[in-house]
């Protein structure tokens, strides 16, 4: 039993190591990311805007404006990308009637383009949160985000494609020639987690 547990510290000490772990992580994440919808990879957002309130307001003793703050802006990336992965599957979903009629070679493209779009966010979001779980106690204990300090650049960019891409989607039934139920329809097809 003790060799065992041996061989198991020993792996978890040199798995980094170890090019067969990072190929093998990589399949998982891409296969993960490829089999959930996005609603999946927004509750692994939640999750980590839970664990960032712990850390600042349990951990570091920070007042609730401030950990708002500090949370919504850690999670500020994560943000972008779903919200640019759910406009995505909305104006290239399989149902539109536009993309419906469309055959052969333009459709298969339109498939393509509608997988990357959905897959990559979904890939690094799940890549950031798991690399929180594997370095938890660092997480935790570590402020990497400047708090009170102005935007960066990139962060008033994410802020600006957030607020596009929501504008957009408010829009959607009116450019896409749609009614609200069909938006509905498809929204909770790419939101809610257990509709595969």
């Amino acid at each position: 039993m003790t060799s065992i547990l041996t061989e198991v510290r020993t792996f978890a000490h040199r798995h980094d190591e170890l090019p067969a772990f990072h190929a093998a992580y990589l399949v998982l994440t891409i296969l993960v990311a490829a089999l959930f919808n996005l609603g999946t990879f927004g509750l692994l957002i939640l999750a980590h805007m839970v664990l960032d309130t712990v850390k600042y307001r349990e951990v570091h003793r920070m007042r609730w404006p401030v950990t708002i703050h500090a949370t919504i802006r850690e999670n500020l990336f994560d943000h972008t990308l779903f919200v640019l992965g759910f406009l995505i599957a909305v104006y290239l979903h399989h149902s539109l009637p536009g993309i419906a009629g469309i055959s052969g070679i333009l459709r298969s493209e339109i498939t393509i383009a509608r997988s990357m779009g959905t897959l990559l966010p979904k890939i690094e979001i799940l890549q950031r949160f798991l690399h929180v779980i594997f370095h938890l106690r660092h997480h935790l204990t570590h402020i990497e985000t400047p708090i009170g300090e102005r935007f960066t650049p990139t962060e008033r960019f994410s802020i600006i494609l957030i607020g596009c891409s929501a504008l957009l989607l408010i829009l959607a039934p009116v450019i896409l020639h749609i009614d609200g139920a069909q938006f509905l329809l498809i929204a909770q097809e790419e939101i809610i987690p257990w509709s595969f």
